[in-house]
């Protein structure tokens, strides 16, 4: 059982970047001495209040120096809005800096961004686009030299460096939220995350029962993948207080995202397209706290944090846990106060628990 951390690092009022960019270094210092696995970043343009990681490269970069055993990952690499071999350069750089510490996940990112239209990017084709950029990051990461020639990209005879630490390759994920994307990562043979704060539990179950029968399916062994789940989570001395707490910082990230997609539809049927079609409102636009308690957040003292974890594990035999402990504006304290419970009296009973079973 891998325990990590996960963030998209937003912006809210009062709050600058350089200061949340500085919070999220001190977590994750923080992290490394606590025993957390990883640390896993976004990659989100054009979006202020939404997220400050749009160059999630060099964040990871000066973090690496700060620690000495905490993996260090983007999820996700939007593969579709860039060059191939630059992204294979700068996540190999990574490794090296780190010492061998990079994983990597590719995902189409958050549509409502307007990242494809920022980037000039065709999003109906980003899946098609992902799969032929993979074979090429895997290729500069071990030919010399590479040549490649498909149908997005064709290129010459060069020599790409430098290369990953890790051998063969850096582990490779795929974060995703529908039947189609899981099976596209389970063909591929790829780790796969699945976000709960976006799926409800029983849709959640039906991915991961989806990915590990799509892996037997395509051949591959299952014993060799990882599914990870993305779980805003806070832990305090009660349920009561873990969710007062809590309570703000997820609302707004909820009141962020709802208004960025809302923003999005909006803008592109100004440009002559039908927004509600385009990016049609989902389930999870509009909850209620409650709801989000119920379905898509782990907010509880230590023993009902583990219970809860436990049973998302059990439904979905996940093997990774990314605990988003600093969601929306949850102030730095906060999250420090939690990220300390949760590795007093959560993660050892978590890793007993799934190492013995």
């Amino acid at each position: 059982m891998k325990l990590s951390l996960f963030t998209e690092v937003q912006c809210p009022p009062g709050s600058s970047p350089g200061q949340r960019l500085q919070e999220l270094v001190e977590q994750a210092e923080r992290a490394d001495a606590l025993g957390f696995d990883g640390l896993w970043i976004s990659e989100i343009h054009f979006q202020p209040e939404f997220s400050v990681l749009s160059a999630p490269y060099p964040v990871l970069a000066a973090i690496s120096q700060r620690t000495r055993r905490l993996r260090l990952g983007v999820a996700v690499n939007i593969l579709a809005v860039h060059h191939p071999v630059h992204v294979a350069e700068q996540a190999a750089m990574l490794d090296l800096l780190s010492g061998g510490r990079m994983d990597f996940t590719i995902g189409r990112g958050h549509p409502h961004t307007r990242v494809y239209e920022g980037f000039g990017a065709n999003r109906e084709e980003s899946r098609s686009m992902m799969e032929e950029s993979l074979k090429i990051i895997h290729g500069a990461w071990s030919s010399e030299p590479l040549e490649f020639h498909g149908r997005f990209y064709d290129i010459p005879e060069i020599m790409v460096n430098p290369k990953p630490v890790q051998k063969p390759h850096p582990p490779i994920y795929s974060a995703n939220t529908s039947p189609d994307g899981v099976e596209f990562a389970a063909q591929l043979d790829l780790n796969v995350f699945l976000p709960i704060h976006t799926l409800n539990r029983e849709r959640l179950k039906n991915l991961a029962e989806t990915y590990w029968e799509k892996l037997r399916a395509h051949g591959h062994d299952r014993s060799q993948r990882e599914l990870g789940l993305l779980v805003p989570i806070h832990i305090a001395d009660s349920q009561e207080e873990a969710r007062r707490r809590a309570r703000q910082g997820i609302l707004d990230y909820y009141r962020v995202i709802s208004k960025t997609r809302s923003e999005y539809r909006e803008w592109l049927t100004k440009r002559g397209s039908d927004g509600a079609t385009r990016l049609p409102p989902v389930p999870w636009e509009g909850m209620s706290f409650e709801e989000i308690c119920a379905e898509h957040a782990v907010l509880n003292d230590p023993e009902g944090a583990l219970e809860e974890l436990k049973a998302l594990v059990n439904d979905t035999r996940a093997t990774h846990l990314l605990c988003w402990m600093n969601i929306g504006s949850m102030t730095h304290d906060l999250v420090l106060q939690s990220m300390e419970r949760f590795a007093r009296s959560v993660m050892p009973a978590l890793r007993q628990e799934f190492e013995n079973g």
